[in-house]
């Protein structure tokens, strides 16, 4: 199965070709010219495309880069060495990460404790809330007998005169 070639195929390679060598000419300028920055700017400015353009194709990006090393080597150091710094940075990281841990063990053992009391008093709260509703229930029981009972004497003494 083949594609079908569209009327505009040959045009976008020559395009993209063109675009190739434009940046390859550019970055070849920056390669030269210690004065141009190896930057994604600089290039896209040379080679008159945008930025997007070059971290599409991905390859002038990482050219820029091995530009920027040669330009400045920076101290050379042992394999070793770096090692020991990965392993004392990944150290370091790992005991912060504990650290935090702690502190987040510690805040969720204080915010338990405190759920448990707020449920305790809810608990209490509930409790309370029940016994007064019993007390005012017998309060109008009891406020309902003593009127009763004032009608009936009220009703005697009326009655008696």
């Amino acid at each position: 199965m083949t594609l079908k070639s569209l009327p505009f195929d040959e045009k976008n390679q020559l395009d993209f070709d063109e675009m190739t060598k434009r940046i390859r000419t550019a970055l070849d300028a920056i390669r030269r010219n210690k004065s141009l920055k190896a930057t994604q700017s600089t290039l896209a400015k040379l080679a008159q495309c945008s930025r997007r353009t070059l971290s599409l194709r991905r390859w002038p990006v990482e050219e820029l880069k091995r530009i920027k090393s040669q330009r400045n080597p920076g101290p050379v150091e042992s394999e070793s060495v770096a090692s020991a710094k990965r392993t004392l940075k990944a150290t370091h990281n790992e005991a912060l990460l504990i650290g935090q841990v702690r502190t987040y063990q510690a805040q969720n053992g204080t915010l338990f404790d405190r759920i448990q009391g707020l449920e305790e008093d809810k608990s209490r709260s509930a409790l309370i809330q029940t016994t007064l509703e019993a007390q005012i229930s017998a309060a109008r029981e009891t406020i309902h007998e003593l009127e009763m009972e004032l009608r009936r004497t009220k009703l005697k003494v009326v009655k008696a005169k």
